[in-house]
């Protein structure tokens, strides 16, 4: 779920008559946390990062986003610095308003509600998934993380396939499922072997979504 599964094709087309285009090559920042909310994105094509600095300085991966998302529109409505940094994990195609037509477009649709909506629905996916990444073993964690990457950005294809566009190293992946790099490596390199996945260069091709799923609730 996200901003352009809520609205209707007439607000997401407004949206996008509101701004300028503008295309974002493959690992380009599209903005930094702490960064003032001057402009707000509505992404068209591509998959963005979005990553927070934690209190040690390390950079730690949040969640992986695609075409229909709005980028940056709580600091922009709350006039607050960036809560997180985005990145372009592929190339990406975006259109840029500043805030204050932002505020006046979600005015005129009424569209508090569904961002309200859809902000706490992912605080709650998100404090889904950390609550099971403490209880869980080490399969199903990462079996977790892949399915809540799936739902985001996942491209479907016939028999149930999925491919994730990861942009994201494995230590970073680790760092989603609360592990070390050797822990979940070997855990991606069994789902491999028994065909559930299969690893590639920056991508994740799910073979067998329904064995992926039966690991999630290990």
């Amino acid at each position: 779920m996200n901003f352009r599964d809520l609205v209707s094709g007439v607000a997401w087309n407004g949206l996008l008559h509101l701004g300028q285009r503008r295309r974002y090559a493959r690992a380009t920042w599209l903005f930094h946390q702490g960064e003032s909310p001057d402009f707000v994105i509505a992404l068209v094509n591509g998959i963005v990062k979005i990553t927070q600095v934690a209190e040690g300085g390390a950079e730690v991966p949040l969640a992986l986003r695609g075409k229909g998302e709005v980028l940056g529109e709580i600091g922009a409505l709350l006039d607050k610095p960036r809560s997180a940094s985005v990145k372009a994990v592929s190339e990406c195609i975006g259109i840029v308003l500043p805030a204050h037509a932002f505020r006046g477009y979600v005015d005129r649709h009424g569209l508090n509600p569904v961002i309200y909506r859809l902000a706490i629905q992912r605080m709650h996916d998100n404090e889904q998934l950390r609550t099971a990444l403490t209880r869980l073993p080490p399969q199903a964690r990462v079996a977790r993380v892949i399915r809540y990457l799936a739902v985001e950005i996942g491209e479907r294809a016939d028999g149930g396939v999925i491919t994730l566009q990861l942009g994201m190293s494995r230590d970073e992946l680790a760092a989603m499922a609360s592990m070390s790099r050797s822990s979940a490596m070997a855990v991606l390199r069994a789902l491999h072997d028994a065909h559930v996945l299969e690893l590639g260069r920056g991508r994740l091709v799910i073979r067998d979504s329904l064995a992926l799923a039966e690991l999630c609730e290990d």
